[in-house]
C-alpha cells in the first residue's frame, strides 16, 4: 500500500513497493511529523480492482522508480461531484496521516508499519483463497484463520470514519461507556478520543488474537457474558478495566461464524467507502446479523450471525429477522480437531468456561487444528443483492469503485429499479449517465451500421438487471404523486398487472420472494391437493371500492407476515407500495390453488367477508356449488355415499376446495371453519392430563380418512357437536330439514367439523387423541390414514 509520499525523484527511488505497503527501508522513522498518504482501504485489494493487466512487484517497483508515478490505477466514482474517472491507487481510499501517533517520539508512523505487515500475512491468505475458487472449498490452520478474523476486525476498526466517534466521550451510541472512557483517558493521559482510538489500535496490532482472546476471558469469567452486557447497557463500566476492549474483539470473534462468498458468474461485487465492516440485518430490532468485507470483484468474506447457525433454527423460530441476505445459505466452517476422537471435536477443553477454550486455542495443539470452508456460489440475484446493500449505504461524501464497466452499469440500473431504493439511487444517476455514454460509444466503434445500440448492448446483458421502462415510469409518477388512484388497492393492481408483462426486475424479484414464502406455507398445510391446481379460476377484479381496499390490507398484510412473508410496515410511500403490491401478487397466485385458496379462507372468520369482494359475482365454481348441492340434496337417499362423514368430506371439497367463490355456502363453510379452529385452537393451548400434555401437537403428514361406517360417523360428529356447543360462543348445530336451506345448514356443520378435524389432526393431535380415546372400547374407531384405531391415533 502506497502510504508514503515522496515529492523529489531521489526519494522516490530510495522507496520500495513491497507487499501492500509503501515502506522505508527498515529505518526507525523521523519523529517530525511529515505528510503520508495511508490507507483504509489497503492497496492489495484495491489492486484486485485494477483497470488493466496487473503488473508483477518487480515490474511495478522498476516502473515507480523510473517514472515516479504509481502504475495503479482503478475506477473512482467520487459521489459528492458525480465524477467518473481512473485515479492512481496511491491517491484513493486513504488519509493523510491518519495513523500517525504524535504520542510516539520514536516512530511515529509505528502504527501505519504494523498494519503493513499484518495487511502483507493478509494477502497472502486471501490470495490462496482465490486460488482455491475453481474446488468450491477452502481449508485454513487455526492461526492463518485468527491471523484473517483479526484483519478484518481492525479493518473496520480503523476506518477514519470511526477515529473520532469510536471514543467520543458525548457521542450517543457510547452513553454505556462514558464514564469509563474519561477514567481510562485520565488514568494514560490522553487528551482527545483520536489518542484513545490509536492506543487501542496500537493494542489490537502489538496483540495476537489468542492474547486478545485471552483478556477478553479473563472479563468473562469475572463479570459473565451478561454482567458485561448490562456494564454496557447501564454505564456501569469499571473504570479500571484496561482491556475492556478486547471484551468487543472477543465478541465479534464469539457471535459471528466466517463463511466465504463467491459472485455469480458474469457479475462482480463492488467497492465502496464503507465496505468494510459495514453492518446488515436486523434480529427483533437489534443490528448486525452480517458484516460484510468486500476483498475482491469475485469474494465477500461475510460473518453471519450466530443465531443463523442452521443447529440455531429451532431455537429462534421467535425471533424477528429482517435482512436482504436471508436467502442466501452459507454452510458454517467444518472445523477438525487434532486432539480430539475422530478430529470431530475438543477432547480437553470446557466448553463452559471462557478461559478453558482460550488456554487451549492458543496452545500448540490448538494451532493445529484446521477448518475447511465450502465456498458459497451465490446466483445472479443474490450477486446484485449484496451490491444494494453496499449501494444503499454509501455516502453523499463517499466513493465507489468497480473492476468492469459493464458489470456495474447493469448493478446500477438494477438497484434504481427498485422502488425502496429511488431516493438513494439519485446519487447514482451521474454514474449511469456516464457508463451509459461510455458504453454506447464503445459500441458505436464495434456495431455494423445498420445495427443500433441497444441490440449490442443486450447481447450479454440479462434482463433481471435491466429497469422496465413502463414499470419505472408508474412507480416514478405514483412515487411523486403525478398518478393519483381511487383506492390503494386500484393502485397495486395497476402496479401488479405491469409487472406481468415487464420484464424481470429486481423489484418484482423481492416481492416474488415473500409471495412464493406464504404461498408454500399455505400448500403445505392443506392435507390434499384438489384438482385444478394452477388454473385461474376468476381473475381479480382491476378496482373495488375504497372500503373494501382498506379493509383487505388491513387484514391480509398482518396474515402475510404470519405467513412468513417479511413486509416492510413503512409509512413511506414506497413501502406501502411495495407491501400493497405484496399482497395482489399473492391473492393472484394463490387464486391458482384452490389448496392455498381454501388455507387462506380458513385463516380467520374476516376472510370470508373480505376476499369474495375481489371477484365477480358467480365464478364458475359458484356455479358448480350451486348445481352439486341442489343435486345432492334431490338425491341424497341415493348418493353412494358410505356415511354422513364421507358426504361432508366431499362436499367440504366442492364447496371449500375448489378456487374462488363468492357463494354463502362456501363463505358460511370457510367462516365456521375459521371460528372453530381460533377456538379450540386457543383452548387446546391450555393444560392437558396426562400424558395427553407430554405427547407432541403437531403431526404435519396426518390425512384424513374420508369413509368411515355411518355408526362411528353419527357418534364422531355428534361428540364433536357437543364439544362446540360448549366451547364456541353463540354455536347451535343446524337440526337439518327437508328443505335445502335447512339441509345445507347441516351440510355446512359437518363440512366445518371435518375442516377442524383435519386442522387438529396437525396441530393440536395430543387434543385430539384425548377426545378420540373418550369413544367406548372396541369400536375400532380410525380417523387418519396409516394410523393405528383409537387410543393411538
Amino acid at each position: 500500500m502506497t502510504r508514503r509520499r515522496r515529492n523529489t525523484p531521489k526519494q522516490q527511488a530510495r522507496t520500495e513497493l513491497a507487499g501492500e505497503a509503501q515502506k522505508t527501508d527498515g529505518s526507525p522513522s523521523s519523529c517530525a511529523p511529515m505528510t503520508q498518504y495511508q490507507h483504509f482501504i489497503p492497496r492489495f485489494i484495491l489492486r484486485r480492482f485494477q483497470v488493466g493487466p496487473v503488473k508483477s512487484k518487480t515490474k511495478r517497483q522498476k516502473e515507480f522508480r523510473h517514472t515516479g508515478v504509481d502504475p495503479e490505477y482503478v475506477h473512482y466514482y467520487d459521489i459528492a461531484t458525480g465524477s467518473l474517472d481512473i485515479r492512481p491507487i496511491g491517491k484513493v481510499y486513504g488519509v493523510p496521516n491518519v495513523y500517525q501517533d504524535v504520542r510516539n517520539t520514536l516512530n511515529i508512523n509505528e502504527l501505519e508499519e504494523k498494519l503493513a505487515d499484518l495487511e502483507r500475512h493478509a494477502a497472502s491468505i486471501i490470495k490462496d483463497l482465490h486460488e482455491a475458487l475453481p474446488q468450491g472449498t477452502f481449508t485454513l490452520k487455526r492461526r492463518s484463520l485468527e491471523l484473517l478474523r483479526k484483519f478484518l476486525f481492525i479493518m473496520h476498526y480503523r476506518n477514519v470514519s470511526y477515529s473520532g466517534t469510536y471514543f467520543q466521550v458525548d457521542h450517543p451510541e457510547n452513553a454505556g461507556g462514558h464514564q469509563w472512557i474519561e477514567s481510562f483517558m485520565k488514568a494514560k493521559g490522553i487528551h482527545s478520543a483520536v489518542e484513545i482510538w490509536l492506543h487501542f489500535l496500537k493494542y489490537y496490532l502489538d496483540s495476537s488474537h489468542s492474547d486478545i482472546m485471552r483478556d477478553a476471558a479473563e472479563l468473562v469469567e469475572k463479570y459473565g457474558e451478561e454482567g458485561l452486557q448490562k456494564m454496557m447497557m447501564e454505564s456501569h463500566i469499571p473504570p479500571d478495566l484496561e482491556h475492556f476492549p478486547a471484551y468487543t474483539y472477543h465478541t465479534h470473534a464469539n457471535n459471528y461464524f466466517f463463511s466465504i462468498w463467491e459472485a455469480a458468474e458474469g457479475e462482480e461485487f463492488i467497492l465502496t467507502h464503507n465496505a468494510f465492516g459495514l453492518w446488515e440485518g436486523l434480529a427483533d430490532g437489534h443490528p448486525d446479523l452480517h458484516r460484510i468485507f468486500i476483498v475482491s470483484p469475485r469474494v465477500a468474506l461475510i460473518l453471519r450471525n450466530i443465531v443463523l447457525r442452521p443447529e440455531m433454527k429451532a431455537y429462534v423460530k421467535r425471533i424477528s429477522f429482517v435482512s436482504s441476505l436471508l436467502n442466501v445459505n452459507p454452510a458454517p466452517p467444518t472445523p477438525s480437531y487434532v486432539s480430539g476422537k475422530d478430529g470431530t471435536h475438543i477432547g480437553h477443553a470446557d466448553w463452559n468456561s471462557a478461559t478453558s477454550l482460550a488456554r487451549y486455542r492458543s496452545s500448540q495443539e490448538g494451532a493445529n487444528d484446521s477448518f475447511l470452508f465450502k465456498i458459497t456460489k451465490l446466483s445472479r440475484p443474490q450477486t446484485l443483492e449484496l451490491n444494494s446493500v453496499l449501494l444503499v449505504n454509501v455516502r453523499k461524501t463517499g466513493s465507489l469503485t468497480f473492476l468492469s464497466r459493464r458489470s456495474m452499469l447493469r448493478t446500477a440500473r438494477a438497484f434504481r429499479s427498485l422502488p425502496a431504493n429511488f431516493h438513494a439511487s439519485e446519487l447514482l444517476v451521474p454514474l449511469i449517465a456516464r457508463l451509459t455514454d461510455t458504453m454506447e460509444t464503445e459500441v458505436s466503434a464495434l456495431r455494423p451500421p445498420s445495427q443500433s445500440p441497444a441490440a449490442v448492448l443486450g447481447q450479454d446483458v440479462d434482463a433481471l438487471t435491466l429497469v422496465d421502462v413502463v414499470l419505472y415510469v408508474l412507480l416514478m409518477q405514483i412515487c411523486t404523486g403525478i398518478r393519483q388512484f381511487e383506492t390503494a388497492y386500484d393502485r397495486a393492481h395497476l402496479v401488479f398487472r405491469i409487472m406481468e408483462k415487464s420484464k424481470p426486475t429486481s423489484f418484482a424479484d423481492e416481492i416474488s420472494r415473500e409471495v412464493e414464502k406464504a404461498f408454500k406455507v399455505c400448500k403445505d398445510s392443506e392435507d390434499e391437493m384438489p384438482v385444478g391446481e394452477g388454473v385461474s379460476f376468476a381473475p381479480l377484479l382491476s378496482s373495488i371500492s375504497n372500503e373494501s381496499s382498506s379493509q383487505l390490507f388491513q387484514f391480509m398484510i398482518p396474515c402475510m407476515s404470519r405467513l412468513g412473508a417479511v413486509m416492510s410496515g413503512g409509512e413511506g410511500i414506497l413501502e406501502e407500495l411495495q407491501d400493497e403490491v405484496t399482497v395482489v401478487c399473492f391473492l393472484a397466485r394463490a387464486s391458482t390453488s384452490p389448496a392455498v385458496w381454501h388455507a387462506l379462507s380458513c385463516t380467520s372468520p374476516q376472510a370470508p367477508e373480505i376476499l369474495p369482494r375481489l371477484f365477480k359475482k358467480g365464478t364458475p365454481r359458484d356455479g358448480t356449488v350451486v348445481n352439486v348441492t341442489r343435486f345432492m340434496h334431490e338425491r341424497v337417499a341415493s348418493s353412494g355415499f358410505s356415511s354422513g362423514f364421507h358426504m361432508a368430506y366431499s362436499l367440504r371439497g366442492i364447496c371449500g376446495m375448489a378456487g374462488p367463490t363468492t357463494n354463502p355456502v362456501s363463505q358460511n363453510y370457510y367462516r365456521l371453519t375459521a371460528s372453530i379452529i381460533q377456538c379450540l385452537g386457543r383452548m387446546t393451548l391450555g393444560s392437558l392430563r396426562e400424558p395427553y400434555s407430554s405427547q407432541p401437537r403437531e403431526r404435519p403428514k396426518a390425512r384424513l380418512l374420508f369413509k368411515m361406517s355411518e355408526e362411528h360417523s353419527e357418534l364422531l360428529f355428534s361428540n364433536m357437536k357437543m364439544i362446540l356447543r360448549k366451547a364456541l360462543p353463540g354455536y347451535e348445530p343446524s337440526p337439518g330439514g327437508s328443505t335445502l336451506g335447512q339441509t345445507l345448514g347441516k351440510w355446512i356443520d359437518e363440512m366445518a367439523i371435518v375442516g377442524c378435524l383435519s386442522w387438529l389432526g396437525k396441530h393440536r393431535r395430543n387434543f385430539l387423541d384425548f377426545i378420540l380415546d373418550g369413544f367406548p372400547q372396541g369400536m375400532n374407531f380410525k380417523l387418519f390414514e396409516d394410523e393405528e384405531t383409537t387410543g393411538s391415533t
